[in-house]
């Protein structure tokens, strides 16, 4: 019992075997036996039904072949194949043999004869092919070994990113540590200390550690800097702590259900799913693909025109597609699309370059239309009726003009500084050329997801006539989709990003229960006390100083709250003390605006942190060069704001 076990335990750390669960494992030892086999003898032979995998314990095996090809019955296609090949001899030590088990009506594509005295562990092809099924990853590991058995230069799959490993261990444990440690700290803030030790006096008043504050609140406080410093020190998966969040809330009763769970009703989570839904039929018709070969057909054939275009899509597509989640996840699919077709090497600074192109094209100016995002329409809802009147979409376009460019010219910038390199693309026109030959016309699946766009923006262009919310137009649409199954349901399941809806749910339970109790109106009083009488000053006498205030406070606040809750936070503070003081309130509320959609972390960008998931298996482009280009564009936010003060006061609204 002992020596299967060690045995098993043998199969365990093998490559092949190292993603298999232990409860799979256990599931086929009945069915593993141990063989011993004398020098000279064949353990199986080519042509003959392949029903035994090996497992080369001790010895050497090798594996002889002069046949150039297999004849062997293909049931996927219900008729015999030729394999062709090139004569074979390989010697196998410690490794598998006779993997062409793992396919079902398979055979031995050679003999396998000891060169050596050997025993080997042998494991029937029924369990066998029960347990891949299961194990899909194991049957990928057999299959390249069976390959490498066959070819001259040995292949090894490249490993997936392993999030776990995102931090060492000893920044984790600090980490976790401080996950307890400061909510501990703000707990003592608002609880009354008042002890004698050894003859000394303690209380909140000598300490400096007391605010008072009522028991919500401070429950509240202690699960959000407990959820915060899991964020910052990547503990788990960014939607972990949301979940404990909001699951505390609940058993806190810090909020009814209706408002901690409010996010899976939310129109943003209908329209996340619905754009998840378009863009699964989007790469699985083949359409994204074609796109991305038409690009590369028409488009110069250049690094920077690739990149160019891309961007440029993004920038037009941002002022009719009110999401910066949805414009990213359809704009990934095409990104990594062009990626694997231009041959660009992974993490390289080409590749880099076109994945910022694409993240920025589609996400930097959401500020710049009323109709990027859906806080653009609340900050305005804020304004007066004077001022709404005459900020229509024009308006506000060519108000926010300067701050465009400038985001423009800094992005291109960057780009050329950071990234320059000399890789060229490896694809040919001609290349395009037969690829499109090959694909043919547009298939039923292609029109379904080209007319479901189609219908997408129209329905978005027209929102103002037939008066139907945008995440119930995105939802009948993948109802269509689904009813005529244009979108399976094991797609459905398998391809959807599924965490990150939980993550932007349960977020946006945590931001509305944070309303609930008046945390966003303790902020407010906070910045009455002080801070808000010195900018409201500043506002009138020296308007820049003013802006590079505001910009640090909102960056500040930005470290602990959503983007999307900190402008309606600092527009309700700052766009009443504007009008108050004669300032045009616009101004005001869309500096917030541009200054709280910038991000210095990536749990602070849900946008970011999509785009991350949707490129994880690809993993071809450089994170920690993408976070630091768009910490630099931070700078060129506030910069970009300075620039443009003097335009306004051209325009007169200043």
């Amino acid at each position: 019992m002992n020596d299967l076990k060690d045995l098993i335990n043998q199969l365990e750390k093998t490559r092949e075997f190292a993603s298999c669960h232990p409860m799979a494992l256990a599931r086929i030892v009945p069915h593993i036996t141990e063989r011993t086999i004398r020098e000279g003898d064949t353990l199986f032979q080519a042509g003959l039904p392949a029903k035994e995998l090996y497992f080369l314990l001790e010895g050497k095996v090798r594996l002889v072949s002069e046949k150039r090809a297999f004849t062997y019955f293909n049931k996927t296609n219900n008729r015999k194949e030729r394999l062709l090949g090139r004569p074979v001899q390989d010697e196998v030590e410690d490794g598998f043999i006779g993997e062409e088990s793992s396919i079902l009506d398979d055979v031995y594509r050679s003999n396998a004869v000891a060169s050596t005295p050997s025993r080997v562990l042998v494991i029937s092809q029924e369990p066998l092919i029960r347990l891949l099924d299961r194990n899909p990853d194991v049957k990928k590991e057999l299959n390249t070994s069976l390959i490498n058995h066959y070819s001259t230069q040995k292949w090894i799959p490249e490993s997936p990113p392993d999030d776990s490993k995102k931090t060492s261990s000893a920044w984790k444990s600090v980490g976790w540590l401080l996950a307890i440690i400061i909510p501990a700290i703000v707990m003592l803030l608002g609880t009354p200390i008042d002890i004698d030790i050894f003859g000394l006096h303690f209380d909140n008043q000598s300490l400096g550690l007391y605010f008072h504050m009522e028991d919500k609140l401070k429950q509240f406080l202690i699960i959000l800097s407990a959820t915060i410093v899991m964020w910052v020190f990547q503990l788990t998966h960014e939607f972990v702590p949301t979940i404990f969040a909001v699951l505390s809330i609940l058993i806190l009763g810090l909020a009814p259900p209706k408002v901690a769970l409010s996010g899976f009703t939310s129109g943003s989570f209908v329209m996340a799913l619905s754009i998840f839904g378009l863009s699964v039929v989007l790469v699985s018709s083949g359409f994204a693909f074609r796109v991305v070969l038409n690009i590369l057909r028409f488009v110069p054939r250049s690094q920077f025109w690739y990149s160019f275009t891309i961007f440029l899509t993004g920038f037009l597509v941002t002022p009719i597609f009110p999401s910066a989640n949805g414009r990213v996840t359809l704009a990934t699919p095409i990104l990594a699309d062009m990626v694997e077709s231009l041959g660009y090497e992974k993490k390289g600074k080409a590749s880099t370059s076109l994945s910022v192109a694409t993240f920025a094209g589609f996400t930097l100016f959401s500020s710049i239309f009323l109709s990027s995002k859906s806080i653009n329409f609340v900050i305005y809802g804020l304004l007066s009726n004077q001022v709404r009147e005459e900020f229509t979409w024009g308006h506000w376009a060519i108000a926010a003009a300067v701050v465009g460019i400038v985001l423009l010219l800094v992005y291109f910038i960057l780009s050329l500084t950071m990234f320059r390199n000399k890789e060229k693309p490896q694809l040919s026109k001609e290349q395009v050329k037969v690829q499109l030959k090959v694909l043919g016309p547009m298939n039923s699946r292609e029109w379904a997801a080209f007319g479901s766009i189609v219908l997408f923006i129209i329905g978005i262009a027209t929102s103002s006539i037939h008066k139907i919310q945008l995440p119930l137009i995105g939802l009948s649409i993948l109802y269509v989709i689904l009813s005529l199954e244009f979108l399976g349901k094991k797609q459905f399941q398998k391809n959807i990003d599924w965490t990150f809806l939980i993550y932007l749910a349960t977020l946006i339970g945590l931001v509305k229960t944070m309303s609930h109790i008046g945390l966003d109106k303790e902020i407010i009083k906070l910045f009455q006390v002080y801070p808000l009488n010195l900018m409201g000053e500043r506002m009138v006498t020296d308007f820049p100083v003013f802006v590079l205030l505001l910009s640090a406070s909102i960056f500040i606040v930005r470290l602990v709250i959503p983007n999307n809750a900190t402008a309606v936070i600092f527009a309700s503070i700052f766009l009443p003390l504007a009008e108050s003081n004669g300032i045009n309130a616009w101004v005001v509320g869309f500096i917030i605006l541009v200054i709280s959609d910038g991000w210095m972390m990536g749990y602070q960008s849900t946008y970011y942190l999509l785009f991350r998931n949707l490129t994880a298996k690809s993993n071809f482009y450089s994170p920690p060069k993408l976070l630091l280009f768009f910490f630099l564009i931070n700078f060129a936010r506030v910069g970009a704001v300075l620039i443009s003060i003097p335009f306004w006061k051209e325009l007169g609204i200043l």
